[in-house]
């Protein structure tokens, strides 16, 4: 159970406001996910650097003590309105809603997608819900036409963590991680896994099967081969449990854990997927490290989220269901250290975000306006 508003710190990130920044709302967290997770502290540590707060407080519960707190409520995420059972709606996902009628006039949504579970029942309460909050940004071209169609004013961005940077990462730590499995950075091929269940619907074994054949390609091109550990959160999202079932198919597979030392873990992660010579990403924040680090990813996506990258910024791979193992091996190979230019991408994010919470203030200042 969290406390009324549970603060979440990362002081390892440099949330310094600007002058600009200082004038801003406080801003407090709906929907945070988990630190364990390490796309989804680099969302975190992304509001911090666009918000200028070092420290950002999670809202449980709606009181006169939060209200003061937060004059901004930004529900975060990545696919946080999963529906894990497509006829009828979690009780998570109605919590979830329910989160948003507290104050609909100070509450936005920036860099979420509508994951495929959301759909039907669950994706048109969404979508009543999303039509009274003062601001939705989606980060991918199929959500943001899912809630347009229904009649949501969704503006299309990227995803948050494209406002990190390589310097945000911890070499010296990556370094060390790769150093303690006997491997050369440059010469391994990072591999990010994840389990799939029923809401992203991949035959598990089919998928361990075909990456366990692509290592084995990599190897005999004279690659080193490694698994990331990205997750760490609960059974059903880890990745330690798959790791093991890949590591008595290839021999001599690398782990690579940045949860293990002493460095923040996300920023570790950062770097290990920055020094490889290459990266096949299966999670979605895998593609986006490399990518925001300025280099080019293989993806193997397995809903919008990751094909977005794939048709908006041209990220090579194929569908994490249905992929020729030696195609992606040899697409590992090409696309060592060829660069993406991810500026641009920083430079979209900062400005959608800005414009986001404008538009969030102007309308928490008209309600107030109405109510005095």
């Amino acid at each position: 159970m969290t406390t009324q508003a549970q603060k979440i710190s990362l002081t390892t990130i440099d949330a310094k406001p600007s002058r600009a920044q200082q004038k801003q709302p406080n801003i407090g967290l709906l929907h945070f996910y988990s630190l364990e997770n390490v796309g989804d502290a680099a969302i975190f540590a992304a509001f911090q650097r666009l918000s200028g707060q070092t420290s950002l407080p999670r809202i449980s519960e709606w009181s006169d003590g939060t209200k003061a707190q937060a004059d901004t409520l930004l529900s975060v995420g990545g696919d946080i309105f999963n529906n894990g059972r497509p006829n009828l709606l979690t009780r998570r996902f109605v919590e979830k809603l329910s989160h948003m009628r507290w104050s609909p006039e100070r509450t936005m949504s920036f860099g979420q997608s509508i994951p495929p579970s959301c759909t039907g029942l669950s994706l048109a309460l969404l979508a009543k819900h999303l039509k009274k909050i003062s601001s939705v940004t989606v980060r991918d071209v199929a959500s943001a036409k899912k809630l347009r169609k229904l009649g949501v004013n969704a503006v299309l961005s990227v995803d948050s963590a494209f406002v990190l940077s390589q310097k945000d990462g911890d070499e010296a730590s990556a370094r060390a991680v790769y150093a303690k499995a006997g491997l050369n950075p440059e010469n391994t091929v990072v591999f990010s896994i994840r389990n799939f269940n029923r809401m992203y619907p991949v035959d598990q074994l089919e998928f361990i099967n075909r990456i366990a054949e692509t290592m084995e390609h990599l190897k005999a091109k004279g690659r080193n081969v490694a698994v990331l550990i990205q997750a760490d959160v609960n059974d059903d999202d880890s990745d330690r449990a798959i790791a093991r079932q890949l590591q008595t198919k290839v021999e001599g597979l690398a782990i690579l854990d940045p949860f293990t030392g002493e460095g923040t873990p996300w920023r570790v992660a950062f770097s290990i997927v920055d020094l490889a010579g290459s990266v096949i990403g299966t999670r979605y924040h895998t593609a986006v490290f490399r990518m925001a680090a300025g280099k080019m990813p293989i993806g193997l996506w397995y809903s919008n989220k990751g094909e977005d990258l794939n048709e908006r910024f041209g990220v090579p791979g194929a569908h994490a269901g249905d992929f020729d193992p030696e195609v992606i091996a040899d697409l590992a190979i090409q696309y060592q250290g060829i660069a993406f230019n991810s500026e641009t991408l920083r430079k979209r994010v900062i400005k959608d975000f800005r414009n986001a919470l404008a538009t969030s203030s102007q309308a928490s200042a008209a309600a107030a306006r109405r109510a005095a």
